[in-house]
């Protein structure tokens, strides 16, 4: 019995391991990011995807600014979510690719700087929804 346990535990551990790395729900982390956005400048944020089944180009982006200062905006101005097209790129299961938006687009107060969050998600081809990810906060200059 002692014989057969150790061949069984390492034909166990060699299965677990052999698992595939990448998910068919497509995965996305945030690489790096503008911290601070200036006057003329534009916000990057470079997310890293992976996609079993390579299947994100032409899929949606949906990203959402969640402003959080204290001062509220003027009545009738707010951040609204957008949802996007994914362009077209070659099948692959792992990549990088960018939101960017520039600081007109972005400022609303009128008064003071923005404090932005930016919560996004990705859905594949096949209608596979990500995981949503969060920034960590913005600043959008006066």
């Amino acid at each position: 019995m002692k014989k057969l346990l150790l061949p069984v535990v390492v034909l166990l551990v060699l299965v677990g391991c052999d698992k595939d790395k990448f998910q068919t729900k497509p995965q996305i982390t945030i690489k790096d990011y503008t911290e601070v956005v200036p006057r003329q400048g534009q916000l990057e944020i470079r997310l890293e995807f992976t996609d079993k089944e390579g299947d994100l180009s032409e899929g949606s982006f949906v990203y959402i600014p969640v402003r959080l200062n204290q001062k509220p905006l003027p009545a009738g101005v707010e951040y609204d979510s957008i949802k996007s097209v994914i362009p077209k790129f070659p099948n692959n299961d792992k990549g990088d690719f960018f939101l960017k938006l520039p600081h007109i687009f972005l400022l609303k107060s009128p008064t003071e700087n923005d404090t932005l969050v930016f919560r996004m998600v990705v859905v594949d081809r096949a209608g596979n929804k990500s995981d949503t990810v969060s920034s960590d906060k913005i600043i959008i200059l006066q």
